[in-house]
């Protein structure tokens, strides 16, 4: 059976060197903490305050093209000469396009020798022909400082290996690095290297792309009032971080009871860039004949059904350029498979509080955005952002690592990560003890081999290295409680 993929950039990303390689990985490596000592008789410092200012600006750089081409790796490089003078900065614009490296070294020819190349994220080999590392030792680059080893694990270390390789001096930032700084200035680096590739992270070391869960509620924890009506809770400040959201992320995906009660259109409500995919998840397929969804002239969407339902419907669907897949068994779980086999490195959950429970009890959701509006609605029956996730002890209660708040407009905006992800920190320590799992077939109608069910020890040994709770793991009793909820189909 056929799969579209829906975007270019997706299938640029799908059949890059990176991702085939990703996918056949049968190990990750061990970590390894490079640094210029290790290469040398010496303890002198490795890192300085400046490379670490430099790499900081990498790290910003890297991120310039968020919003406008998806999905790809963040990757930027910063050219310094033997003088101390900045000589070029460049950023990787898409999936598959000229690296970072490759476009700073253009833009100075013959200037480079001698000198500095900073990188936010260690060489790629996206084209499989090591572009990158060759244009750096054919400029005569005589140092290379790289914020972060490369998460996937056939790319870990092996830029780094051909740089020294090649005589030239390679330092890695990690906790343990030599450093002539303040450990706080590390640290924070460490943290902004992270950052800058948190989907990629959480996509190696999970096999999974993130999925960040959204909501909006008032004061006493409604999204809504009895009635259903819900616009607004927050204010246009908080809703326009929302859309830059939808902007960086690859798919948004809602249930079918958003779509009867909403209408959404779930775009970005920018001018060009990037269209995230829009998703709806229904069993039944009882869905609106004319909803706003069905209009692809904008963004593209798919129906995510169990097989057999509505066929005529589906038929409808496909007339109007609406691309249909069938599961033998659609749960949250499959989805986020299926979402990771199309290639896709970032998921945004807008869906509602019925929806959402599955979510997080099937360690679905890595990642939480949660806006927190100065209103009281009150009510009994008015619905609350997540339903109902069998806890009967406060015990039980999940908590949110790395969570930072932040003031949008008259709203408060809440980030963090479950414990199905456990903080970058945890991500980036889990990279070298995780491992995978041969792919299994997939239940889905369209997707390739391995949609749904692939990887799943991977995940749940690599979740557990990064301090995840024993509730949080993709177990197949967690998956067949978090189906039976049905009132979001």
């Amino acid at each position: 059976m056929k799969m579209h993929i829906v975007h270019p950039q997706h299938a640029a990303w799908r059949h890059s060197a990176a991702y085939r390689g990703h996918r056949t990985a049968s190990q990750y490596p061990a970590p390894v903490c490079f640094t210029r000592a290790a290469n040398r008789e010496s303890s002198l410092p490795s890192i300085t305050e400046h490379d670490l200012s430099v790499l900081r600006e990498t790290a910003s750089l890297s991120t310039s093209s968020a919003g406008l081409t998806q999905p790809h790796p963040n990757s930027a490089c910063i050219l310094v000469g033997p003088d101390g003078r900045r000589l070029a900065s460049a950023y990787q614009r898409a999936a598959g396009a000229v690296s970072s490296e490759v476009q700073a070294l253009r833009a100075v020819r013959d200037g480079a020798r001698g000198g500095v190349a900073y990188l936010n994220l260690e060489s790629g080999d996206c084209h499989g022909d090591g572009a990158a590392v060759r244009a750096l030792v054919d400029a005569g680059i005589s140092r290379v400082v790289v914020g972060l080893e490369h998460p996937l694990p056939h790319a870990r270390g092996v830029a780094v290996r051909a740089l020294r390789s090649a005589g030239i001096d390679v330092d890695v930032l990690s906790s343990s690095t030599p450093c002539a700084a303040e450990q706080a200035n590390v640290d924070d680096t460490i943290m902004q290297m992270l950052e800058a590739n948190e989907a990629l992270l959480h996509r190696a070391v999970l096999r999974r792309p993130l999925s960040i869960l959204k909501y909006a509620m008032t004061l006493d924890g409604k999204i809504a009032t009895a009635s259903g009506h819900s616009a607004w809770v927050t204010s246009p400040d908080a809703r326009a971080n929302v859309f830059k959201m939808r902007a960086n992320s690859d798919v948004v995906i809602v249930g079918g009871n958003t779509v009867r009660r909403d209408n959404p259109r779930l775009t970005t409500r920018q001018e060009g860039g990037h269209a995230p995919v829009r998703v709806v998840m229904s069993r039944t397929l009882e869905l609106p004949e004319n909803a706003s969804l069905w209009d692809i002239t904008t963004a593209p969407t798919i129906v995510m059904t169990q097989r057999g339902a509505r066929t005529a419907f589906q038929a409808k669907l496909r007339a109007k350029g609406v691309e249909v897949v069938e599961f033998d068994f659609l749960t949250p779980e499959a989805v986020a498979d299926y979402c990771y086999d199309r290639g896709f490195l970032q998921c945004l959950w807008e869906c509602g509080g019925v929806l959402a429970a599955p979510v997080i009890s099937a360690s679905v959701a890595h990642k939480l955005m949660a806006f927190v509006a100065p209103k009281i609605i009150g009510g009994a029956r008015a619905p609350t952002p997540v339903g109902d996730l069998g806890f009967v002890e406060m015990t039980q209660a999940l908590e949110v690592a790395e969570a930072e708040w932040q003031q949008v407009g008259r709203d408060l905006m809440l980030t963090g990560y479950f414990p199905s992800s456990g903080g970058l920190r945890a991500l980036e320590r889990a990279l070298g003890t995780a491992t995978s799992t041969a792919p299994t077939a997939s239940t889905a109608s369209g997707a390739p081999a391995a949609a749904a069910g692939h990887g799943v020890a991977a995940a749940t040994v690599s979740r557990a290295a990064a301090g995840a709770a024993a509730s949080a793991s993709r177990s197949a009793d967690n998956s067949s409680s978090s189906s039976s909820r049905v009132g979001w189909w």
